[in-house]
């Protein structure tokens, strides 16, 4: 089951890099609107922190996209 997890966290991980780089936001700039840090995004988008259900949800909302696609590669 880990695995399994491990491939999700990756997953999500790239679609929120991809989803901040298209909207042309820098990590600094997407974690003012996250009210997070820029280390925070950064360790997400390099796999090295999980996010949390509530994390993903204010991402998927400040995109303007399904919490679902997140978990689609």
């Amino acid at each position: 089951m880990e695995e399994f997890e491990l491939n999700y966290h990756g997953i999500i991980s790239e679609n929120i890099k991809k989803l901040r780089v298209k909207a042309k936001l820098s990590q600094e700039a997407l974690a003012e609107k996250l009210n997070c840090s820029r280390e925070f995004i950064s360790r997400v988008e390099n796999k090295r922190e999980r996010i949390s259900l509530n994390m993903l949800l204010k991402i998927a909302r400040l995109f303007s996209v399904n919490p679902s696609s997140l978990f689609k590669s």
